[in-house]
């Protein structure tokens, strides 16, 4: 039976390649594979081992595509501003109010999580190689944020060191360009921008695989669970649009009301189309041109600071996709495992979630990566983030359009702290 589970696993792969071929879309083909996977898990009921590894070695590519993305995108997000008082000016702004919207969709998921307590006698089997690591004492995780040996940091899957050290890279490489060794950073910084496409292209390349992955993971698990551990998976879908639509019009109005001294119902009129492309679409990086176009021409932002702001929350901060989505799969994952979290381990974890996100990347699949960083962050089993995959593709496009909002947001609200807000053309109907 392993070998015939193996064999039609194989030839469910070649549809799910002809259905890329033809063109069907993405999300199509994941949910595709996981609706076989489900009934491949009940077919071969126990037979399902060998079929695993195609999904075990998705994992582990998908992993080692983490610190090599954090360390890019935050170098690079970095040396984009230019200099250290433009990073400490507009930059600092736009990371704080990022970093804000990060924070309060972490607070919106951590509390709709345990509200619903999400997880809680889920009977979900974890594949029994899987080794979760202790979770240590907040006094050790203050001191082990920082980084010691960036290549022990990297090989022991340490993700915060990494951003520590991402960062301090960053700032160096300003610091020689305010002295005028800018000539010195060129060369570096070209090699930065370089390997962050080669690994953004790899990225893209590893979760392209996720429709067979999820099939051969979703495969595995059916076969050795009860079926019923899958209704709660829904569960976080229905929360997760539920977390997006509080953040992007309860959060992000108080937000632009509180800090820009707008009309929140205004803002959201003149921000819709922007927040509708970034949900059909479900890429914050290809919704950059339309939200920088909307700040300029119908919000009245200044546009050094629109073209700055936007494309920043297109790489940081995403309140959906690091916020309050890989939150809440920390918590299910945590509670299925009766781990006992307290206080500690949830400031911990919005504290991850804030960091990881420094490092996201806005295309499709980045909730994937945000979570998966925060999943080893916390010692917690890397195959529970391909299992939920499949509920990660219907959720992106509520976490996409939250993500959006959040840049434009921030854009709007650096803009009127710098008085490069033309209110006439905002308020203007």
């Amino acid at each position: 039976m392993q070998f015939v589970a193996v064999l039609v696993t194989l030839v469910l792969f070649y549809v799910l390649h002809q259905m890329k071929k033809r063109g069907i879309s993405f999300g199509v083909r994941v949910i595709t594979g996981t609706i076989a996977g489900l009934i491949l898990g009940f077919i071969f009921r126990g037979n399902t081992e060998y079929v695993s590894i195609f999904g075990s070695i998705y994992v582990n590519l998908l992993y080692s595509m983490v610190i090599p993305l954090l360390l890019t995108t935050i170098v690079r997000t970095m040396l984009n501003t230019g200099s250290l008082t433009k990073l400490r000016s507009v930059g600092l702004k736009s990371i704080g109010i990022l970093s804000l919207h990060n924070v309060m969709a972490s607070i919106v998921g951590l509390i709709l999580a345990i509200a619903f307590k999400i997880g809680q006698g889920v009977n979900f089997d974890i594949p029994a190689d899987t080794e979760v690591r202790e979770v240590p004492t907040v006094a050790e995780t203050i001191t082990n944020f920082f980084p010691s040996n960036i290549v022990s940091n990297a090989a022991e899957g340490q993700i915060v060191p990494i951003i520590i050290f991402s960062v301090l890279l960053g700032i160096a490489a300003l610091k020689l360009i305010e002295s005028g060794k800018e000539e010195v950073v060129r060369p570096f910084a070209e090699f930065t921008n370089s390997l962050a496409e080669v690994i953004f292209k790899l990225t893209s390349m590893i979760t392209s695989l996720t429709p067979y992955a999820v099939l051969a993971l979703m495969t595995n698990a059916v076969g050795r669970v009860d079926s019923t551990a899958i209704a709660p998976f829904i569960l976080i879908l229905v929360l997760n649009y539920v977390a997006s639509a509080i953040h992007t019009f309860l959060g992000t109005g108080m937000l632009v009301s509180a800090f820009a001294k707008v009309n929140p119902f205004a803002y959201f009129k003149k921000v819709w189309p922007v927040t509708m492309i970034g949900f059909t679409t479900q890429s914050s990086m290809g919704a950059i041109p339309a939200n920088v176009e909307n700040l300029t021409e119908e919000q009245g932002v200044a546009e050094e600071i629109a073209s700055f702001t936007a494309p920043l929350g297109a790489t940081m901060g995403m309140p959906g996709c690091a916020g309050f989505w890989p939150v809440m799969n920390a918590i299910f994952v945590a509670n299925m495992m009766g781990l006992g979290w307290g206080p500690a381990d949830f400031v911990k974890l919005i504290l991850i979630a804030l960091l990881v996100s420094l490092g996201t990347v806005g295309v499709p699949g980045t909730a994937t990566i945000t979570t998966t960083a925060l999943f080893a962050a916390m010692g917690l089993p890397l195959e529970m983030v391909v299992l939920l995959a499949p509920i990660s593709t219907l959720a992106d496009m509520g976490r996409t359009a939250t993500n959006v909002t959040a840049a434009n947001s921030s854009a709007l609200i650096v803009a009127a702290s710098e008085n490069k807000l033309n209110r006439e053309i905002f308020n203007r109907i």
